[in-house]
């Protein structure tokens, strides 16, 4: 019988190699085909539709608005936490908590898994109030609307014939990899090989 410190190295890479097959079947199964550059149609003069400056707005807000609520129900969840106060400020605020991350003196029962979790909020929150600015500021300054119409003299004019690609393009290769799972003395790793 062998004994319990030779099975677990062995249990480990068992694990490991499962959970590697694991990942290598879901990862092909969710492959997308990329679009051929024949079936892209972008024209640089074109803006975007008239509605997407509002939907941009109003998602740069809710964006705002979402995180800087689990910001405040985080500080109103611990709220003897040295950072509560902080917290409770807007798009600053998570930020300026970063400074003060610890046990508060009132709070009886503070591990270091409560202070990683209201951290790790307080670092997304912060991240999500400014995602949520920067959305709202490209939806003021962006412009939108069709482009601008053929002027009378263009009009009956044809359209200039499309640039042939060379042929060398036409025929690229589809990217391919491979996964292969390596033995280690202490361990076990993936190495992956192929043409990006």
């Amino acid at each position: 019988m062998t004994s319990p410190a030779i099975r677990a190295p062995r249990l480990r890479r068992a694990l490991c190699l499962a959970g590697v097959a694991g990942a290598l079947i879901g990862a092909r199964s969710a492959r997308a085909e990329e679009p051929t550059i024949d079936e892209v149609r972008y024209h640089p003069t074109e803006l975007p539709p008239d509605g997407t400056r509002a939907r941009v707005l109003i998602t740069g807000a809710a964006l705002t608005v979402g995180w800087y609520g689990v910001a405040v129900g985080t500080s109103y969840l611990w709220p003897d936490a040295k950072n509560a106060r902080d917290l409770r400020l807007p798009v600053v605020g998570p930020w300026m908590a970063l400074g003060s991350v610890g046990c508060g003196t009132h709070e009886s029962n503070c591990r270091d898994a409560l202070v990683v979790v209201r951290t790790a909020l307080a670092v997304l929150s912060g991240v999500g109030q400014a995602g949520g600015l920067l959305a709202f500021a490209e939806g003021l300054f962006m412009n939108t609307g069709n482009a601008p119409s053929e002027t009378p003299s263009t009009a009956g004019a044809a359209a200039p014939p499309r640039a042939e690609r060379p042929q060398t393009l036409q025929q690229s290769q589809r990217p391919s990899w491979a996964a292969v799972p390596v033995a280690l003395p202490d361990g076990a790793a993936i190495e992956v090989i192929g043409h990006f």
